[in-house]
Protein backbone atom coordinates (compact mmCIF):
# COMPACT_ATOMS: atom_id res chain seq x y z
CA UNK A 1 0.00 0.00 0.00
CA UNK A 2 2.91 2.33 0.65
CA UNK A 3 3.70 2.59 -3.06
CA UNK A 4 0.22 3.98 -3.81
CA UNK A 5 0.28 7.75 -4.32
CA UNK A 6 -2.05 9.37 -1.83
CA UNK A 7 -3.49 12.71 -2.91
CA UNK A 8 -3.69 14.86 0.23
CA UNK A 9 -4.84 17.96 -1.66
CA UNK A 10 -8.22 16.38 -2.35
CA UNK A 11 -8.66 14.93 1.15
CA UNK A 12 -9.95 16.60 4.28
CA UNK A 13 -8.61 16.00 7.77
CA UNK A 14 -10.66 13.43 9.65
CA UNK A 15 -8.67 13.54 12.92
CA UNK A 16 -6.60 16.44 14.20
CA UNK A 17 -4.51 16.09 17.35
CA UNK A 18 -3.23 19.37 18.74
CA UNK A 19 -0.71 19.67 21.58
CA UNK A 20 -2.08 16.53 23.23
CA UNK A 21 -0.75 15.43 26.61
CA UNK A 22 -1.45 12.39 28.75
CA UNK A 23 0.41 12.41 32.06
CA UNK A 24 -0.01 9.73 34.71
CA UNK A 25 0.65 10.89 38.30
CA UNK A 26 3.14 8.77 40.23
CA UNK A 27 1.75 7.44 43.50
CA UNK A 28 2.96 9.60 46.37
CA UNK A 29 4.74 7.95 49.29
CA UNK A 30 4.69 9.02 52.93
CA UNK A 31 8.18 10.48 52.46
CA UNK A 32 6.93 12.58 49.54
CA UNK A 33 4.16 14.01 51.71
CA UNK A 34 6.43 14.72 54.69
CA UNK A 35 9.08 16.38 52.55
CA UNK A 36 6.41 18.21 50.51
CA UNK A 37 7.77 16.98 47.24
CA UNK A 38 5.92 18.00 44.10
CA UNK A 39 3.69 15.45 42.40
CA UNK A 40 5.68 13.63 39.73
CA UNK A 41 4.21 12.46 36.44
CA UNK A 42 4.94 9.82 33.84
CA UNK A 43 4.69 11.89 30.67
CA UNK A 44 3.53 9.09 28.38
CA UNK A 45 2.27 11.51 25.71
CA UNK A 46 3.73 15.00 25.80
CA UNK A 47 2.58 17.78 23.45
CA UNK A 48 1.86 15.61 20.39
CA UNK A 49 0.35 17.15 17.26
CA UNK A 50 -0.56 15.30 14.07
CA UNK A 51 -3.28 15.10 11.41
CA UNK A 52 -4.90 12.02 9.88
CA UNK A 53 -6.61 12.45 6.50
CA UNK A 54 -9.72 10.67 5.27
CA UNK A 55 -8.87 7.35 3.66
CA UNK A 56 -5.29 7.43 4.93
CA UNK A 57 -3.37 4.74 6.80
CA UNK A 58 -0.96 6.50 9.15
CA UNK A 59 1.71 4.36 10.78
CA UNK A 60 2.92 5.00 14.33
CA UNK A 61 6.25 3.42 15.29
CA UNK A 62 8.78 3.57 18.10
CA UNK A 63 10.39 1.51 20.83
CA UNK A 64 8.31 -0.25 23.46
CA UNK A 65 7.23 2.25 26.11
CA UNK A 66 7.47 5.29 23.84
CA UNK A 67 3.76 6.10 24.23
CA UNK A 68 2.23 4.68 21.02
CA UNK A 69 -0.63 2.77 22.65
CA UNK A 70 -1.25 5.54 25.19
CA UNK A 71 -1.57 8.07 22.37
CA UNK A 72 -4.02 5.80 20.54
CA UNK A 73 -6.16 5.17 23.62
CA UNK A 74 -6.19 8.88 24.40
CA UNK A 75 -7.26 9.81 20.86
CA UNK A 76 -10.16 7.36 21.03
CA UNK A 77 -10.97 8.58 24.57
CA UNK A 78 -10.30 5.36 26.45
CA UNK A 79 -7.96 7.60 28.48
CA UNK A 80 -8.88 11.09 29.63
CA UNK A 81 -6.44 13.61 28.10
CA UNK A 82 -4.43 15.77 30.48
CA UNK A 83 -4.55 18.67 28.02
CA UNK A 84 -4.78 19.43 24.32
CA UNK A 85 -7.38 18.99 21.59
CA UNK A 86 -8.70 15.99 19.65
CA UNK A 87 -10.80 17.03 16.67
CA UNK A 88 -12.99 14.47 14.93
CA UNK A 89 -14.30 16.07 11.75
CA UNK A 90 -13.79 19.46 13.39
CA UNK A 91 -15.51 18.58 16.69
CA UNK A 92 -13.31 18.67 19.79
CA UNK A 93 -13.91 15.45 21.73
CA UNK A 94 -10.97 15.81 24.14
CA UNK A 95 -13.00 16.71 27.19
CA UNK A 96 -16.51 15.54 26.31
CA UNK A 97 -18.50 13.66 28.92
CA UNK A 98 -19.43 10.00 28.38
CA UNK A 99 -22.97 11.05 27.45
CA UNK A 100 -21.74 13.60 24.91
CA UNK A 101 -19.36 11.04 23.39
CA UNK A 102 -21.96 8.29 22.99
CA UNK A 103 -23.31 9.47 19.59
CA UNK A 104 -19.73 9.74 18.28
CA UNK A 105 -18.52 6.34 19.51
CA UNK A 106 -19.70 4.46 16.40
CA UNK A 107 -17.39 6.61 14.27
CA UNK A 108 -14.28 5.49 16.22
CA UNK A 109 -13.38 1.84 16.78
CA UNK A 110 -10.30 -0.06 17.91
CA UNK A 111 -8.62 -3.36 17.05
CA UNK A 112 -6.65 -4.53 20.07
CA UNK A 113 -3.25 -6.19 20.25
CA UNK A 114 -4.32 -9.38 22.04
CA UNK A 115 -7.39 -10.78 20.25
CA UNK A 116 -8.23 -13.34 22.93
CA UNK A 117 -8.28 -10.99 25.92
CA UNK A 118 -10.32 -8.42 23.96
CA UNK A 119 -13.14 -10.93 23.32
CA UNK A 120 -15.56 -12.08 26.00
CA UNK A 121 -14.93 -15.85 26.33
CA UNK A 122 -18.51 -16.40 27.56
CA UNK A 123 -20.13 -14.89 24.48
CA UNK A 124 -20.47 -16.47 21.07
CA UNK A 125 -19.20 -14.70 17.98
CA UNK A 126 -22.78 -13.86 17.04
CA UNK A 127 -23.38 -12.28 20.47
CA UNK A 128 -20.09 -10.35 20.40
CA UNK A 129 -20.84 -8.69 17.07
CA UNK A 130 -24.61 -8.31 17.45
CA UNK A 131 -24.24 -6.62 20.86
CA UNK A 132 -22.99 -3.45 19.15
CA UNK A 133 -25.62 -3.62 16.42
CA UNK A 134 -28.43 -3.86 18.97
CA UNK A 135 -27.09 -1.21 21.34
CA UNK A 136 -26.57 1.42 18.64
CA UNK A 137 -29.62 0.39 16.55
CA UNK A 138 -27.52 0.08 13.41
CA UNK A 139 -29.97 -2.30 11.69
CA UNK A 140 -33.48 -3.55 12.56
CA UNK A 141 -33.59 -6.53 14.92
CA UNK A 142 -34.79 -8.91 12.24
CA UNK A 143 -31.69 -8.07 10.14
CA UNK A 144 -29.07 -8.42 12.88
CA UNK A 145 -28.17 -12.05 12.11
CA UNK A 146 -27.85 -11.24 8.42
CA UNK A 147 -25.52 -8.33 9.19
CA UNK A 148 -23.40 -10.52 11.51
CA UNK A 149 -22.96 -13.10 8.76
CA UNK A 150 -22.11 -10.35 6.27
CA UNK A 151 -19.40 -8.95 8.56
CA UNK A 152 -17.96 -12.40 9.19
CA UNK A 153 -17.81 -13.05 5.45
CA UNK A 154 -16.00 -9.73 4.88
CA UNK A 155 -13.36 -10.81 7.39
CA UNK A 156 -12.87 -14.30 5.99
CA UNK A 157 -14.96 -16.25 8.51
CA UNK A 158 -17.65 -18.75 7.67
CA UNK A 159 -21.15 -17.95 8.91
CA UNK A 160 -21.21 -21.48 10.38
CA UNK A 161 -18.80 -20.24 13.06
CA UNK A 162 -21.24 -17.67 14.45
CA UNK A 163 -22.35 -19.96 17.28
CA UNK A 164 -18.80 -20.75 18.42
CA UNK A 165 -16.89 -19.13 21.29
CA UNK A 166 -13.52 -17.31 21.13
CA UNK A 167 -11.68 -20.21 22.79
CA UNK A 168 -12.57 -22.45 19.86
CA UNK A 169 -10.68 -20.27 17.37
CA UNK A 170 -7.02 -19.84 16.48
CA UNK A 171 -5.30 -16.51 17.13
CA UNK A 172 -5.77 -15.39 13.53
CA UNK A 173 -9.45 -16.26 13.57
CA UNK A 174 -9.91 -14.42 16.88
CA UNK A 175 -8.36 -11.31 15.36
CA UNK A 176 -10.73 -11.62 12.40
CA UNK A 177 -13.61 -11.62 14.89
CA UNK A 178 -12.12 -8.48 16.47
CA UNK A 179 -11.93 -6.81 13.06
CA UNK A 180 -15.53 -7.78 12.27
CA UNK A 181 -16.62 -6.28 15.59
CA UNK A 182 -14.74 -3.06 14.82
CA UNK A 183 -16.49 -2.80 11.43
CA UNK A 184 -19.98 -3.50 12.82
CA UNK A 185 -20.85 0.16 13.37
CA UNK A 186 -19.54 1.37 9.97
CA UNK A 187 -16.78 3.48 11.56
CA UNK A 188 -14.93 6.26 9.81
CA UNK A 189 -11.78 5.90 11.91
CA UNK A 190 -10.11 2.72 13.18
CA UNK A 191 -7.10 2.39 15.46
CA UNK A 192 -5.20 -0.87 14.96
CA UNK A 193 -2.96 -1.27 18.02
CA UNK A 194 -0.29 -3.79 16.98
CA UNK A 195 -2.97 -6.10 15.56
CA UNK A 196 -0.55 -8.80 14.38
CA UNK A 197 2.16 -8.80 17.07
CA UNK A 198 0.50 -11.69 18.98
CA UNK A 199 0.06 -13.83 15.84
CA UNK A 200 2.27 -16.35 14.06
CA UNK A 201 4.31 -14.95 11.19
CA UNK A 202 2.37 -17.05 8.68
CA UNK A 203 -0.90 -15.51 9.88
CA UNK A 204 0.37 -11.93 10.10
CA UNK A 205 0.45 -11.47 6.33
CA UNK A 206 -3.15 -12.65 6.01
CA UNK A 207 -4.40 -10.14 8.61
CA UNK A 208 -2.34 -7.29 7.11
CA UNK A 209 -3.68 -8.02 3.62
CA UNK A 210 -7.22 -8.21 5.03
CA UNK A 211 -6.85 -4.77 6.65
CA UNK A 212 -5.45 -3.34 3.43
CA UNK A 213 -8.29 -4.76 1.35
CA UNK A 214 -10.95 -3.56 3.81
CA UNK A 215 -9.47 -0.08 3.90
CA UNK A 216 -9.57 0.31 0.14
CA UNK A 217 -13.01 -1.29 -0.18
CA UNK A 218 -14.68 0.68 2.65
CA UNK A 219 -12.59 3.87 2.49
CA UNK A 220 -11.45 3.50 6.10
CA UNK A 221 -9.08 5.84 7.89
CA UNK A 222 -6.61 3.86 9.98
CA UNK A 223 -4.01 4.67 12.62
CA UNK A 224 -1.77 1.61 12.44
CA UNK A 225 0.55 1.03 15.42
CA UNK A 226 3.40 -1.44 15.14
CA UNK A 227 7.02 -2.07 16.03
CA UNK A 228 7.51 -4.16 12.89
CA UNK A 229 8.83 -1.70 10.32
CA UNK A 230 8.42 -4.13 7.44
CA UNK A 231 4.69 -4.33 8.09
CA UNK A 232 4.45 -0.56 8.47
CA UNK A 233 6.25 0.01 5.19
CA UNK A 234 3.88 -2.36 3.42
CA UNK A 235 0.53 -0.99 4.60
CA UNK A 236 0.87 2.72 5.46
CA UNK A 237 0.89 5.97 3.47
CA UNK A 238 2.72 8.06 6.09
CA UNK A 239 4.68 7.25 9.25
CA UNK A 240 5.05 9.10 12.57
CA UNK A 241 8.03 8.14 14.74
CA UNK A 242 7.66 8.47 18.52
CA UNK A 243 10.29 8.61 21.24
CA UNK A 244 9.57 9.22 24.93
CA UNK A 245 6.06 10.54 24.30
CA UNK A 246 7.02 12.95 21.53
CA UNK A 247 6.79 12.73 17.73
CA UNK A 248 10.31 12.94 16.32
CA UNK A 249 9.62 12.65 12.60
CA UNK A 250 6.63 12.48 10.26
CA UNK A 251 6.57 11.92 6.54
CA UNK A 252 5.51 9.76 3.56
CA UNK A 253 6.40 6.12 4.15
CA UNK A 254 8.80 5.45 1.30
CA UNK A 255 10.48 8.85 1.60
CA UNK A 256 10.98 8.43 5.33
CA UNK A 257 12.41 4.91 5.03
CA UNK A 258 14.68 5.81 2.13
CA UNK A 259 16.01 8.99 3.74
CA UNK A 260 15.37 9.35 7.50
CA UNK A 261 16.05 12.87 8.76
CA UNK A 262 16.10 12.28 12.52
CA UNK A 263 18.98 10.28 14.04
CA UNK A 264 16.48 8.16 15.97
CA UNK A 265 14.56 7.32 12.79
CA UNK A 266 17.86 6.39 11.17
CA UNK A 267 18.55 3.96 14.02
CA UNK A 268 15.08 2.39 13.77
CA UNK A 269 15.23 1.84 10.02
CA UNK A 270 18.71 0.30 10.20
CA UNK A 271 17.64 -1.97 13.06
CA UNK A 272 14.87 -3.55 10.97
CA UNK A 273 15.80 -7.17 10.06
CA UNK A 274 17.32 -7.51 6.61
CA UNK A 275 16.35 -10.61 4.62
CA UNK A 276 19.50 -10.47 2.47
CA UNK A 277 22.42 -11.70 4.65
CA UNK A 278 24.91 -9.78 2.51
CA UNK A 279 23.26 -6.48 3.49
CA UNK A 280 23.13 -7.09 7.24
CA UNK A 281 25.19 -4.63 9.30
CA UNK A 282 25.68 -3.62 12.93
CA UNK A 283 25.75 0.12 12.24
CA UNK A 284 22.44 0.70 14.01
CA UNK A 285 23.74 0.04 17.54
CA UNK A 286 23.50 3.05 19.87
CA UNK A 287 24.81 3.48 23.39
CA UNK A 288 22.87 4.16 26.57
CA UNK A 289 19.45 3.33 27.91
CA UNK A 290 16.16 5.09 27.27
CA UNK A 291 15.73 7.84 29.91
CA UNK A 292 12.99 7.58 32.50
CA UNK A 293 9.66 9.16 31.42
CA UNK A 294 9.43 10.56 34.96
CA UNK A 295 12.78 12.38 34.75
CA UNK A 296 12.97 13.64 31.19
CA UNK A 297 16.37 14.93 30.05
CA UNK A 298 16.58 18.65 29.29
CA UNK A 299 16.65 19.74 25.69
CA UNK A 300 16.15 17.08 23.03
CA UNK A 301 14.96 13.84 24.57
CA UNK A 302 17.19 11.79 22.32
CA UNK A 303 20.37 13.75 23.02
CA UNK A 304 21.81 11.36 25.68
CA UNK A 305 21.96 8.65 22.99
CA UNK A 306 22.48 10.75 19.88
CA UNK A 307 25.89 10.57 18.12
CA UNK A 308 25.34 14.05 16.64
CA UNK A 309 24.49 15.79 19.93
CA UNK A 310 25.56 19.44 20.38
CA UNK A 311 25.28 21.93 23.22
CA UNK A 312 22.11 23.29 21.62
CA UNK A 313 20.57 19.79 21.72
CA UNK A 314 21.30 19.56 25.45
CA UNK A 315 19.69 22.91 26.23
CA UNK A 316 16.79 23.43 23.79
CA UNK A 317 13.87 21.14 23.01
CA UNK A 318 13.41 21.11 19.20
CA UNK A 319 9.92 21.68 17.84
CA UNK A 320 8.38 19.50 15.15
CA UNK A 321 8.92 21.67 12.08
CA UNK A 322 8.50 21.26 8.35
CA UNK A 323 11.75 20.85 6.42
CA UNK A 324 10.31 19.75 3.07
CA UNK A 325 6.89 19.08 1.54
CA UNK A 326 5.13 16.60 3.83
CA UNK A 327 8.31 16.13 5.90
CA UNK A 328 8.43 17.16 9.56
CA UNK A 329 11.22 16.57 12.04
CA UNK A 330 11.96 17.55 15.64
CA UNK A 331 15.72 17.99 15.40
CA UNK A 332 18.09 20.97 15.50
CA UNK A 333 20.41 19.33 12.96
CA UNK A 334 18.34 16.99 10.75
CA UNK A 335 20.08 14.61 8.41
CA UNK A 336 19.40 16.05 4.97
CA UNK A 337 20.05 12.95 2.85
CA UNK A 338 16.88 11.88 1.03
CA UNK A 339 14.75 14.61 2.58
CA UNK A 340 14.28 16.50 -0.65
CA UNK A 341 15.68 19.72 0.85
Amino acid sequence: MADIQFDYTSRSKLVEVKDLCKWFPVKRTIADSLLRREVRYVKAVDHVSLDIYQGECLGLVGESGCGKSTLARTIIRLYEPTSGEILLEGTDIAHMSARELRPLRPHMQMIFQDPYSSLNPRMSVRAIISELLLYHHVVPKDQVDQRVEELMGMCGLSADYAGRYPGEFSGGQQQRVGIARALALNPKFIIADEPVSALDVSIQAQIINLLGDLQQKLGLTILFISHDLRVVRHITHRVAVMYLGHVMELGPTETLFDGPCHPYTQVLTKAAPEMNPLKRTREYAIEGETPSPIHMPPGCRFHPRCPYCTDQCKAEMPELRQIAPSRFVACHHPLQKGAGV
